[in-house]
C-alpha cells in the first residue's frame, strides 16, 4: 500500500451542507475515518475503530458544495508497537481537486502487538506524506494533550470557558454506555455556549456581506473517552491572530475526575459568504479573539 489507493467515495448531500453553505468539516471526518476503517479491514482487522483514533489531523485545501462527487485515497506511513499511522486525502473525482488530506494515528486496543491486532498482508509496505498533504501550521510532533492547562488553571481564567458545564447523555453513547468515538468533536462544541463563544454563527462584515469562520487545519488527540453520565466542560484560547486566521486551542475535561479528555487545534480562517474568499476578521469576531489571546497556551 505504498501507493495511494481508493479506499472509501461519498457524494455531498443537502444534509452536509452547513452555515456557510458547503459540506460542514464533520463530514470530511467521516470521510476519513471510513477510510481508516477499510485500511484496517484489508489488513485484516476488524474494522472497529471505536477506541483506536487517538490522534486525527486535517487540512482543508478547497470547499466542497452539493452533488459533489469524492473519493479518499489512501497509504500505511508507518505500523508496529500497537500503533498504525495512516495518510489519506480526499478528491473531487470530477475535478481532481484536492478537497483535504488527513493523518490518523490509531492505536491497538490494550496496548496489543499490531501484528496481532491487524495482520498485515504480506509484502506491506508504506509510504511518506506527499509534498502536497503536509501540515501547514499546526504541527504534528507536538504534545498537546501533556502540555494542556490543568483543569484547575483554565477554571481560574474566566474568558476560557466555552460551554456550560453539561452531563454526557444517552444519544451521545452508545448502548454499553460507552461514548461514540464519531461524536467526540462534540465533547468541546455541544452543550450551551457561553457569551464570546466561536460557534456555526454569521456575522456583518465591512461591507454588509456575512462572514463566518472555515477551517483550514485542525487536530484532534484524545486521551480518553467519557461516559454515559459523567461531567465535562470545554475551554478553548486563542494561540494567535493574523489579518485573516486564528489558531485556537481547546480542551474538554472531565469535572468529576479533573482529568484531560481530548484536546483539539483549529487555525480558521474568515470567509466572505457571498465572494467565498478569506477576508480581514470582522472587528467583534477580532475583538472575541483578542480577548481569549493566551499565546503561551500553544502546544509545545
Amino acid at each position: 500500500m505504498s501507493d495511494l489507493q481508493t479506499t472509501h467515495r461519498t457524494t455531498v448531500t443537502e444534509e452536509m451542507i452547513d452555515h456557510l453553505g458547503h459540506m460542514n468539516v464533520r463530514y470530511y471526518g467521516v470521510a476519513a475515518r471510513a477510510a481508516s476503517d477499510a485500511v484496517v479491514r484489508d489488513l485484516g482487522g476488524s474494522g472497529d475503530l471505536s477506541v483506536q483514533a487517538v490522534d486525527i489531523y486535517t487540512r482543508h485545501f478547497r470547499e466542497q458544495l452539493l452533488d459533489a462527487r469524492l473519493e479518499v485515497r489512501s497509504t500505511v506511513l508507518s505500523h508496529g508497537g500497537g500503533v498504525l499511522r495512516l495518510y489519506h486525502e480526499l478528491r473531487n473525482t470530477e475535478t481532481d481537486e484536492l478537497a483535504a488530506s488527513f493523518v490518523h494515528r490509531l492505536e491497538a486496543r490494550h496496548g496489543a502487538d499490531l501484528a496481532e491486532a491487524w495482520p498485515p498482508a504480506d509484502g506491506l509496505t508504506t509510504g511518506e506524506i506527499p509534498e502536497h498533504g503536509r501540515p501547514r501550521s499546526i504541527a504534528l510532533d507536538t504534545a498537546p494533550l501533556e502540555t494542556a492547562p490543568s483543569l484547575d488553571d483554565v477554571q481560574a481564567d474566566a474568558l476560557l470557558a466555552m460551554r456550560r458545564p453539561r452531563t454526557i447523555e444517552d444519544d451521545e453513547c452508545r448502548p454499553d454506555g460507552s461514548y461514540d468515538p464519531a461524536a467526540a468533536p462534540f465533547l468541546l462544541w455541544g452543550g450551551e455556549a457561553l457569551e464570546g463563544a466561536t460557534g456555526p454563527t454569521l456575522h456583518p462584515g465591512p461591507d454588509g456581506q456575512l462572514v463566518g469562520w472555515a477551517t483550514m487545519e485542525n487536530r484532534m488527540v484524545i486521551h480518553r473517552l467519557p461516559r454515559r453520565g459523567d461531567r465535562i466542560q470545554s475551554f478553548g484560547a486563542v494561540v494567535e491572530i493574523r489579518d485573516k486566521t486564528t489558531h485556537r486551542v481547546m480542551w474538554g475535561y472531565d469535572l468529576d475526575r479533573g482529568d484531560l479528555l481530548v484536546a483539539f487545534e483549529v487555525v480558521d480562517v474568515a470567509l466572505d459568504t457571498v465572494s467565498r474568499r478569506a477576508v480581514p476578521i470582522p472587528e467583534e469576531l477580532r475583538g472575541h479573539a483578542e480577548d481569549r489571546f493566551r499565546p503561551e497556551l500553544l502546544p509545545r
